[in-house]
């Protein structure tokens, strides 16, 4: 994008931090509304529990695309941080690789769900690190 005297920049947003105690199971919960030309830096999600939940997953809807991180059997209070697989499909790493990118993904409408099922869960925690244009 272009603006008046030069390239438009993202502005940095501050951080999301979403907690969800005893989250509903099988509940997609909102973390990012739909927003307008975003870009997403980094996404990391745990869940802490006492019966194991499965599986933990993040939805990203993007330009009406929906995109998936999931992560099968998570330990409790693990942190996994969304990372784009060799496919157009994305993954849950251990390793963050934020400092490594520039950025994980954009689009010009952008919403983010957090997702676990089955288990006992305490909570369920997603924080989203982002830009706006």
């Amino acid at each position: 994008m272009k603006g008046i005297g030069g390239p438009k920049v993202p502005a940095q947003q501050a951080e999301i931090t979403y907690s969800l105690a005893l989250p509903v199971s099988g509940a997609k919960n909102v973390v990012l509304a739909p927003t307008a030309n975003v870009r997403i830096i980094a996404i990391y999600a745990l869940v802490t529990w006492t019966v194991q939940p499965n599986p933990l997953e993040v939805h990203i809807t993007i330009d009406g695309q929906l995109l998936t991180a999931a992560q099968a059997n998570p330990a409790t209070a693990t942190m996994y941080f969304v990372q784009k697989a060799a496919t157009v499909s994305l993954q849950f790493s251990v390793t963050d690789l934020t400092p490594y990118l520039s950025f994980l993904l954009e689009g010009r409408s952008v919403k983010i769900e957090v997702e676990t099922t089955g288990g006992t869960v305490q909570s369920i925690d997603c924080y989203v690190k982002y830009q706006k244009y």
